[in-house]
């Protein structure tokens, strides 16, 4: 085995090596050549530089995305914190505040408890300006991972978010009728001889668009109140206190609501035909799932018990002359258990007998019909056209899907109607009333949760 001994050259620093057996000396030059190569030296120079590059443009692009995360951090916290104050507005138990303003928070991605994320809900606030006031404080952490950043020793970053919503107890400005689109588009329309009157509530349109309402062929809205997003409210419109317009949009009241879970079916392409009638109850669950629609005709008549029931799929259907009850305590859901398909939707006829009482306390507490949230079909067809013989007792709820309705007038019917969905179109005459006292809804209005911090 052959080994070197390193002797050291004092004028120049290169070591001199012999070979202990065969006294073979090696050459300087091969020990000098390293020292005297530039491109060597640049290579080392540019591996340390661009690991610095490296490690600043991760630390520029994570920083753009904690923006981002901020941004989204603060619009959560601002409607959590007046979903809240909207709940303290309507009466509800404080309770009930924390539950609302994280369901809220959720539904942006920040589950408290989860992903190193915390969402405090505290009432009344404990900072700022309105510690003794009747409002609600919303503050949202999340610890943010470095990436690429933490090449240059970067620890990361919590970001916050705080929101203070103030709560008006007062019913001014208390909306039956809401379009949610918050895109620059047309969300509200009415076409014909529609003559529309809302004697105790008031209209809301979140559209910023200066064509957000379009009033057709004489069409008419007598309001108690109508508020406008944007810059302008269209022609056939009237209301008693005022039409507002550059308003800040409303946020929707049902945020929290959810759907409830289920993982099977109990019916499968319900029909009922040629006059037949049939009860369906929700049995101890509560819950009763129909897959692939409900369809009646042919002058049928299904009634629902008290609960749930979900309409996984498909249609719901009711001809002209069949009749849908549920009076006692009932949400209707459409949705869908397959992501790839399309949700349930409805297709209420003219002459249809319909009567839906929306149940007065738990999750969809004063919602008859819910669809569910993920559902955003916005060119989905969902028909509620069933005139005089419609009559529902509740929040009518399709946050992201259109709706054409044609409900008729409440005598004899509904005192309280709530009808809030993406977009609207009136096809007929119809009133709606804001006697909602008892019956579990939700106050929507400007003032029930009222941004301030």
């Amino acid at each position: 085995m052959f080994y070197f001994r390193a002797i050291i050259d004092q004028s120049t620093r290169c070591p001199r090596a012999r070979d202990k057996v065969s006294n073979f000396r090696i050459p300087l030059g091969l020990c000098t050549a390293p020292l005297r190569d530039r491109a060597g030296a640049t290579v080392v120079m540019l591996a340390i530089t661009l690991a610095g590059v490296a490690g600043a443009a991760g630390l520029g692009t994570e920083v753009a995305s904690w923006y981002s995360v901020k941004r989204t951090m603060q619009g959560a916290a601002d409607s959590a914190a007046s979903s809240a104050a909207s709940a303290l507005a309507a009466g509800e138990p404080s309770s009930t505040f924390a539950t609302s303003a994280k369901s809220v928070a959720a539904t942006y991605n920040f589950v408290d408890a989860s992903n190193a994320t915390t969402v405090t809900v505290n009432y009344p606030p404990k900072s700022g300006g309105y510690q003794s006031s009747a409002a609600v404080e919303v503050i949202i952490t999340q610890v943010e991972k470095p990436l690429l950043s933490a090449v240059v020793g970067f620890p990361g970053l919590k970001v916050s978010a705080r929101a203070v919503s103030m709560a008006d107890t007062s019913k001014a400005g208390e909306a039956c009728v809401v379009a949610l689109d918050p895109l620059s588009e047309t969300s509200l329309t009415a076409s014909g001889a529609t003559a529309l009157t809302f004697p105790s509530c008031s209209l809301y349109v979140n559209s910023p668009s200066a064509s957000a309402g379009a009033m057709n062929g004489g069409a008419s809205i007598d309001a108690s109140n109508a508020y406008f997003v944007g810059p302008a409210s269209p022609g056939g419109i009237t209301a008693a206190n005022g039409i507002l317009t550059s308003v800040d949009p409303l946020i929707d009241p049902y945020l929290s609501a959810t759907t409830p879970t289920f993982t099977s079916c109990d019916s499968h392409n319900y029909k009922l035909v040629g006059g037949k009638s049939a009860t369906v109850t929700a049995g101890a669950s509560g819950v009763y799932v129909f897959c692939n629609g409900v369809t009646l005709t042919g002058n049928s008549s299904l009634t629902l018990g008290p609960g749930t029931f979900i309409i996984d799929q498909g249609t719901l259907a009711v001809g002209g002359g069949s009749a849908l009850t549920a009076t006692n305590g009932t949400t209707i859901v459409l949705t869908t258990s397959n992501p790839a398909q399309s949700c349930a939707n409805t297709k209420l006829d003219g002459g249809a007998i319909v009567s839906v009482t929306a149940p007065t306390s738990g999750a969809l507490s004063g919602i008859a019909i819910y669809m569910d949230r993920g559902c955003t079909d916005t060119s989905a067809s969902n028909l509620l056209n069933g005139g005089g013989s419609q009559n529902l007792v509740g929040a009518v709820y399709f946050p992201g899907e259109p709706v054409s309705y044609a409900g008729g007038s409440p005598t004899g019917g509904a005192d309280c109607t709530q009808l809030i969905a993406w977009s609207i179109a009136f096809t007929g005459s119809s009133t709606f009333n804001n006697t909602c006292t008892g019956t579990g809804t939700r106050s929507v209005s400007l003032t029930g949760g009222r941004l301030v911090e």
